[in-house]
């Protein structure tokens, strides 16, 4: 219970404190009479002996707000003569309390249904009550700053030192069952304990805990008090500093106006300034330690509850192993308290009625959820022992149903796990290979990638004794084969075949010489340039011995030349003879039969600068075969000498585009060397024109189109 609060919430303070004084005076026997029917209405308290011994006076008229203070009265309020009696009075009475719970719940059969062996029996049992304790601990937490408050928290614990989650507080405790407590509640429901007496008739104390005990508790408490203390400072402090801050703004603006009233010329040293100025520092300095948050944190009182509980002492046994559980049920709320799980450690069952629990193969009680069972020998075990699931087929395996891998850690079946041919080491088969070449199974460090197998779509593994290292590329593979020129052993990437004699030579033993590869038996050497070459030709005009480094072979006629006879072309690096060495009939200069045919009119060969295209049929002639109009010499003259045809009957009407204008126009055909060109006319003097090339293997129709009516009056009056 807090004894300060916040201005806003002073309506609850006069609440809280006016059930704080009606439930004081009415625990220790005082007569209580209101002085009216309302709420926090002055109160007439006629005091016990003891209690007026203590208060120095029989009767007591109290008020609880300022404003109704009345002569003869006294004002109950934080820090007020009145309230730090009664807190006097509690601090000598209330040190210790011991009480009992009541038993609600005295059946037995949900303790014996409490937990549900699957793989045991129970061999033994044995029930006792049994009591347990409950301790609340109560401490006063005093908050001094520039004002005082108060307040009182309770700590609650059980035997085994855990602290035990108040209604409203996230938390979980143990204490035979129950795991969030209402102090109210306890406190309601408790009864007092039959004093035992000795012989004589006299009183003993109750039995309680060794005082290390109970020491060692109330320091785990002190514990959870200071970490409560702690969260609330931090709202303390935050009310605190604006407080401060305006303290220190007043005391800085009226030491500043008082410093800026002093003159210069009564004060030409400066020292009433500087007397000013530390007299502020000082003033600030206790200021700041006024406000200074410190925590007090005291034992005030503690209670023990004595909690009855029944407690079975179960033996599990599954033939082999024994296992001694035990389960415990809370008579005051009905609470179980299960075994805990070997490999969870948490309460098996958690919320539900019945719990399932086993007994693993080493004896261990476990929960259902923490069940795992080996695929091969069928034992149950727990996840702490657990089994392991094979690398390579997956199934579960306990430690002794299983071959730990030396390789990877893991635990492998013992039908895919094997021993090392290499190194002896017992490793699973997932981190095992067999060799590509001879099949041996071993350890994936001993094997070596083969070289050729890495061009291919799979690479191989092959063993140390089956790979052999290239002489050529230092790789290892066992895609190996015989060099013919040195006998050497070379890979199949090392090793090429002879274009002249078709045998297979490995590196350093061939040349390849104009995309072709020869071994060196094959090569001879030219007496002319003394260059290894497969073969010694002569020139064709002056027969002097030549090879393909030193000769040339002309590009149409592909017979052999010397240097001397071998014309080279510049804009395109043909290699020509003296025969096939051809001029431009316009200007003279190079042509090139290679890369230019001859005009398709007059058969001459032409230059690149000095060809032109006809307007009408599209096609490239030399210069001179096309006239000023535009138009070539067959296009010019094919309505005057071209003959009249069908051309729905011609080959070319096939074609869709043809077919689409054939039946339109009036057609007359006309032929040069390379193409074939019929020119259409329709009644509406529309034209159209069709080009068919001869020089492909089946004639082809390169041009399908009309012409527009420009082209068709630009072609009459050139006809």
């Amino acid at each position: 219970m807090s004894l300060k609060s916040s201005p806003a919430n002073a309506k609850t303070q006069l609440v809280d404190l006016g059930q704080f004084t009606l439930a004081f005076f009415s625990f220790f026997g005082a007569e209580i009479r209101p002085q009216s029917r309302k709420k926090q209405a002055p109160l007439s308290i006629e005091l016990t002996p003891e209690l007026s011994e203590h208060f120095g006076k029989p009767l007591l008229n109290l008020c609880f707000q300022q404003a109704e203070l009345a002569p003869g009265q006294d004002l109950v309020a934080y820090g007020s003569r009145i309230f730090d009696r009664m807190l006097a009075y509690l601090d000598q009475r209330g040190a210790l309390t011991v009480q009992k719970l009541p038993s609600r719940f005295t059946s037995s059969q949900e303790l014996l249904h409490a937990v549900r062996p699957v793989n045991a029996s129970i061999a033994g049992l044995r029930m006792q009550d049994q009591i347990q304790y409950l301790f609340v601990f109560n401490w006063r937490i005093t908050y001094r700053a520039d004002d005082k408050r108060e307040e009182i928290y309770a700590v609650v614990m059980d035997e085994s030192g855990a602290r035990v989650a108040q209604t409203g507080e996230i938390g979980v405790g143990s204490n035979g069952g129950v795991n969030a407590v209402d102090i109210e509640a306890l406190l309601a429901d408790a009864e007092p304990v039959e004093v035992e007496r000795n012989e004589e008739g006299q009183p003993l104390p109750p039995k309680l805990l060794p005082l290390t005990q109970l020491t060692r508790l109330a320091e785990s408490a002190r514990k959870y008090a200071i970490y409560h203390a702690d969260v609330r400072c931090v709202d303390h402090e935050a009310e605190i500093l604006p407080r401060l801050h305006k303290s220190l703004n007043r005391l800085t603006i009226y030491y500043q106006q008082q410093i800026e009233e002093v003159y210069d010329a009564h004060d030409p040293a400066g020292e009433k300034r500087q007397v000013l100025e530390i007299d502020l520092q000082r003033k600030i300095a206790e200021e700041v330690e006024n406000h200074r948050l410190r925590v007090q944190v005291q034992l005030i009182s503690y209670a023990a509850l004595q909690v009855p509980v029944v407690v079975a002492d179960i033996t599990l046994s599954d033939g082999k192993h024994e296992a001694m559980i035990q389960v415990r049920r809370n008579r005051y709320n009905g609470a179980l308290r299960r075994p805990i799980c070997y490999a969870c450690g948490q309460e098996a069952g958690g919320d539900q009625a019945t719990a399932v629990i086993a007994l693993d193969r080493n004896g261990h009680v476990i929960c259902d959820d923490c069940i795992e069972q080996c695929a091969t020998c069928q034992d149950i075990l727990c996840t702490r022992c657990g089994v392991a699931a094979c690398p390579v087929c997956g199934k579960q395996n306990c430690d002794t149903c299983s071959r730990a891998c030396w390789a990877c850690g893991e635990r492998a079946c013992v039908e895919h796990s094997s021993v090392c041919s290499v190194c002896g080491d017992e490793v699973c088969h997932a981190c095992q290979a067999e060799c590509a070449c001879c099949g041996v199974r071993q350890c994936r460090s001993h094997l070596r990638v083969d070289h050729v197998s890495t061009s291919q779509a799979l690479a191989e593994l092959i063993c140390a004794q089956c790979a052999v290292r290239c002489p050529g590329c230092q790789q290892f593979s066992a895609h190996t084969a015989l060099c013919s020129a040195s006998g050497q052993r070379f890979c199949l990437n090392c090793l090429v075949t002879c274009a002249t004699c078709d045998k297979q030579v490995g590196s350093g033993f061939y040349q390849t010489l104009h995309d072709k590869t020869y071994c060196l038996d094959c090569l001879t050497e030219c007496p002319t340039c003394a260059t290894l070459t497969p073969a010694v030709l002569h020139c064709a005009d002056c027969a002097a011995a030549c090879c393909l480094t030193c000769g040339e072979s002309c590009a149409v006629c592909q017979k052999p030349f010397c240097a001397q006879h071998a014309v080279h072309r510049k804009n395109c690096e043909h290699v020509l003879c003296a025969e096939h060495a051809v001029q431009c009939h316009v200007c003279q200069g190079e042509a090139c039969p290679v890369c230019n045919e001859p005009c398709g009119i007059c058969e001459f060969y032409y230059c690149a600068e000095h060809t032109a295209t006809c307007r009408r049929c599209g096609c490239a002639y030399c210069q001179e075969c096309v006239r000023l109009s535009g138009l070539c010499d067959t296009c010019a003259v094919i309505w005057r000498e071209g003959t009249p045809v069908d051309l729905t009957t011609e080959p070319c009407a096939t074609h869709a585009e043809v077919a689409a204008l054939a039946p339109h126009y009036r057609w007359v055909r006309a032929d040069n060397q390379h193409y074939t060109i019929y020119a259409g006319q329709s009644m509406l003097m529309n034209s159209a024109v069709v080009v068919i090339d001869r020089r492909k293997a089946t004639d082809q129709v390169i041009l399908a189109r009309k012409m527009t009516a420009v082209d068709t009056i630009r072609g009459n009056l050139w006809r």
